[in-house]
């Protein structure tokens, strides 16, 4: 194809998981590439890897995947799949190849299927196409897949799992925001957020109770709005913007909106921080442009972000709020690495590597009313 009119255009092909047992199709796109490792034949197990070419931990998770790949090439078969443009994705493995299969996801539908809100992901299915398994990709160990192995029987091609339809779609080029806030209301029934932040932008698409939880780091709990606010918006951000500004704020008075503060008290879990040692930011190095966290089954890694924006994302694994002292809840920026599933756990090794004390208890937490400004 011309390369110039490949910019603007690419042809989908939309591959279909064979499901049994009420299963029903899931719809991606094409195959940029099959695995350099792999045979597609006889296959017990197909393992679908949910990435992107900005999230870093999901470049290092790659490399996991790749050993546990190369570990069983004759009956395990690994696909990266990505939602991007497939230029992006095909200019991303030109800079860094690999040796795993790669395609893109049409409209999202397979990340919207399985729920993916944190990358990276992984589902596991057997050759029958039944889901035996999933969670953060690198949680996929060698030990897990040799199980399921051991308990399959039935095999099956990549072709007779994969069914391939021919679809033309326009694509339209990069965006770049012309204001310095530009906000679109959006139709769909998923309330769950999606976030884009590269050098031009920072790009939300989700319910406006994730939007501004997300800009102002604050639990979902913590957001009180008002009846018919709750609807789904696309909100770009340009870039640069003041890191020290309250875009939360910036965001409600652009729509018009005004905020009330209240007090609620409940279960939740506090952080002192008198002894702190935090880390510096050359622990971990996921480069620029790349996702900032990696939250796993039981432990959260992040690369250069701030204890109030840890505390946000503890707050949504555990379904509570996190409160942090007002004094450390600058932009000051560290990096992280610390368990989270079982409370006691988290407390020693967040107090032994930073030196923050947690608290599991009753708190007295804010809540920020959104409601309409009377006209």
């Amino acid at each position: 194809m011309n390369p110039f009119l490949k910019k603007y255009f690419f042809t989908l092909l939309v591959f279909t998981i064979t499901m049994t047992n009420s299963y029903s199709q899931v719809n991606v796109s094409e195959f940029i590439q099959k695995s350099k490792i792999a045979t597609p034949d006889n296959n017990k197990l197909f393992f679908v890897d949910f990435w992107a070419t900005w999230c870093g931990p999901c470049i290092t998770a790659k490399e996991h995947l790749k050993v546990l790949q190369s570990q069983f090439p004759n009956d395990f078969y690994v696909v990266s799949l990505s939602s991007e443009n497939p230029l992006i994705v095909e200019k991303f493995l030109q800079q860094k190849p690999n040796d795993l299969a790669v395609a893109i996801d049409y409209n999202k539908e397979t990340f919207k299927k399985f729920k993916v809100k944190v990358l990276p992901e992984g589902v596991l299915f057997n050759a029958n196409g039944k889901v035996l398994w999933q969670g953060g990709a690198p949680d996929l160990k060698a030990a897990t897949v040799a199980n399921f192995l051991r308990q399959q029987t039935t095999t099956s091609s990549l072709n007779s799992f994969f069914n391939v339809i021919e679809v033309t779609e326009e694509l339209s080029t990069d965006y770049v925001p012309a204001k310095p806030i530009e906000i679109k209301s959006i139709k769909t029934s998923s309330k769950e957020l999606h976030v884009v932040d590269n050098d031009k932008y920072l790009k939300l698409s989700g319910s406006l109770k994730s939007i501004v939880g997300y800009l102002a780091r604050i639990y979902k709990n913590q957001i009180v709005l008002a009846d018919g606010l709750d609807t789904n918006y696309e909100i770009y951000l340009k870039k640069p913007f003041n890191q020290n500004e309250n875009l939360a704020y910036k965001l409600v008075v652009q729509m018009n909106l005004g905020v009330e503060r209240t007090s609620k008290t409940g279960e939740g879990i506090s952080f002192m921080t008198e002894s702190a040692k935090f880390w510096d930011t050359n622990q971990i190095n996921w480069g620029k442009n790349n996702a900032k966290y990696l939250v796993g089954d039981s432990q959260i890694k992040a690369d250069n972000v701030s204890l109030k924006d840890v505390a946000y994302q503890l707050a949504y694994v555990l379904n509570m709020p996190v409160i942090v002292p007002d004094e450390v809840t600058s932009l000051t920026l560290h990096d992280w690495d610390f368990h989270y599933k079982f409370f006691q756990l988290m407390k020693a090794d967040l107090e032994d590597n930073y030196g923050i004390t947690a608290e599991k208890k009753t708190i007295t937490y804010p809540v920020y009313h959104i409601q309409k400004k009377a006209p």
